[in-house]
């Protein structure tokens, strides 16, 4: 009878022990561990690595041209002439053959060019107004090299370094520069002097240094 008592005993506590364990595994949480909805980007995705330091080139506006470089009633108070009519744009542009070498040099390099002519109308007078895009380390080299010159004068207006000179051909004829960052101006003929050239130079370079205000 003990024995029975006792078997039944064993039972009863396996039947309960069981049962607890069950209740533990029904409780347990069977769905998958969450995942993280962020995904991490492609390689091809990923934005450019960018060097600190590191500016990207500007690029330069182009010169105006001839329509858009100078007003006529500018240039008429430059020259001191009301009578002067313009611009024409150059069909051909070529360095004036009264450049020296270092000025050629420069021409023949340049990144752009705009050339014009203005003049009276029915009479010999008029002169070429070219402007040009160089590089600004030749410019300087080439201003440096003029201001050592004895055949040019030498003035400035503000940071445009202007330089003139006296070419003996023809009924005379006067050459005028006028220099200012990347920009140089050349204007050459007749109607010009000492003092004129180089402020229609001045004028010039002004209005191609405006292009990128």
């Amino acid at each position: 009878m003990s024995s029975r008592i006792f078997r039944v005993a064993v039972l009863s506590l396996l039947l309960v022990t069981v049962s607890g364990c069950a209740d533990q595994i029904d409780g347990m949480d069977s769905s998958p561990p969450p995942t993280d909805s962020r995904k991490t980007p492609e390689p091809s995705a990923l934005s450019p690595t960018v060097q600190p330091g590191v500016t990207p080139p500007l690029e330069r506006a182009a010169l105006p041209d001839c329509s858009n470089l100078m007003g006529i009633e500018q240039v008429r108070v430059s020259v001191n002439d009301d009578r002067v009519e313009g611009p024409h744009p150059l069909e051909v542009i070529e360095a004036p053959d009264v450049l020296g070498p270092a000025a050629q040099d420069a021409f023949d390099t340049a990144a752009d060019v705009v050339g014009c002519t203005y003049g009276i109308p029915q009479t010999d007078g008029g002169f070429s107004v070219m402007v040009l895009d160089i590089d600004e380390e030749a410019a300087s080299e080439l201003v440096s090299a003029l201001a050592e010159s004895d055949e040019y004068e030498h003035t400035t207006r503000g940071e445009i370094a202007m330089f003139s000179k006296g070419i003996p051909e023809g009924l005379g004829t006067y050459l005028g520069y006028a220099f200012a960052d990347d920009v140089w101006a050349i204007v050459h003929g007749s109607m010009v002097g000492p003092t004129t050239s180089v402020n229609v130079a001045a004028d010039a370079v002004a209005a191609a240094l405006a292009r990128v205000a």
